[in-house]
């Protein structure tokens, strides 16, 4: 295994605290969960048994699959690194750019050949793609077409894993999946962004039994065992899922309208809008993402994610989840740095 430094991580935990405009975060912020009709009494928790049982129960039930083909995880950190090290073993992982940093950089450190592409042109070895729907960080939803490519017909030397962490956000009624569609398509998901419940880390995978058999071996090698107590709170987080789809359909729909507002006020951006409660931001001048990142954040207390931790230059993802002050507040200064001579 060959370690590196997660850098989107470090510049947010590191920073955040210091910006007075943090528009890193790309998760809806933690609810009011008693205001939500959600039990915290941890007598009641402790009143209660097989937390783990009734979480995977419900995740099987709203997405219409079997108990057997859900693995709980911490998140989905730790469930890209269960699929890219029990599954990916002996690939190439194929992963286009621009992407959510792990997605490519857990393969890296675990000794894997990779390749920002997702063509198989020149693949010979078994192989594992790596996609996010939406992307993170442009926001856009996958193309089905080129999903269908990928996974048909099937084969058992390719794995097609998606992180599916912001699709809630498309709003579909009902939550949509790709797992199911194919044969050896691997999924993921979290509590952490469209729920605002971070703190929880609760996440989870969807496979086919046989597969999800093994990702649970690794999860107990790993770290064994989730916590009981957050497991509760999902459980009844689900149960009550419209009152959270209704909250983040009004987030996003309020801050977009902020953000559109920037977008048209600002001359020398490019910007498309997807599902997601973020977008990636290309400015056409300026030092490169990282440079500019720390300028905007020194001049005028805006912290904004750039680009490069993405694989995307001259860009930067702007993220819409924060209090409607703060973001009017952090898109007016944004603006403002953007259009000065001196950016």
């Amino acid at each position: 295994m060959h370690p590196t430094e997660d850098r989107l991580f470090s510049w947010i935990l590191g920073l955040g605290p210091k910006a007075r405009y943090n528009l890193t975060s790309s998760g809806l912020s933690e609810p009011d969960l008693s205001a939500m009709g959600i039990d915290t009494s941890f007598e009641k928790f402790a009143a209660e048994k097989e937390h783990e049982r009734l979480f995977v129960e419900e995740v099987a039930s709203l997405y219409k699959v079997e108990p057997d083909n859900v693995v709980v995880t911490s998140g989905a950190s730790e469930a890209i690194f269960l699929v890219y090290s029990v599954l990916g073993e002996g690939r190439t992982a194929l992963v286009s750019l621009p992407n959510y940093g792990p997605m490519f950089s857990v393969p890296r450190a675990l000794g894997m050949h990779v390749r920002n592409s997702l063509s198989t042109s020149r693949t010979t070895s078994r192989t594992i793609f790596g996609l996010t729907d939406p992307n993170n960080p442009t926001g856009r939803s996958l193309d089905e077409e080129a999903v269908d490519t990928l996974v048909a017909p099937p084969r058992r030397d390719r794995t097609v894993f998606i992180n599916e962490t912001y699709r809630e956000f498309t709003f579909p009624g009902t939550p949509r999946t790709h797992f199911g569609r194919a044969a050896r398509v691997v999924v993921c998901n979290t509590m952490t962004k469209f729920y605002g419940l971070g703190r929880l880390r609760v996440g989870w995978v969807m496979a086919d039994r046989g597969t999800a058999r093994k990702l649970l071996y690794g999860k107990w090698a790993v770290s064994g065992h989730d916590s009981e107590y957050s497991l509760w709170i999902a459980t009844q987080v689900l149960r009550r899922r419209q009152r959270f789809v209704e909250r983040a359909r009004t987030i996003r729909s309020r801050n977009l309208g902020l953000v559109r507002g920037f977008i048209e006020e600002t001359q020398g951006v490019s910007v498309e809008i997807g599902a997601a409660p973020f977008c990636l931001v290309r400015y056409r001048k300026g030092p490169g993402s990282l440079a500019f990142a720390n300028a905007l954040l020194k001049k005028t207390g805006v912290l904004v994610s750039p680009g490069e931790f993405f694989g995307a230059q001259r860009a930067f993802r702007l993220c819409f989840t924060a209090e409607e002050e703060v973001l009017r507040a952090g898109l007016e200064e944004l603006s403002g740095f953007i259009s000065s001579p001196t950016a």
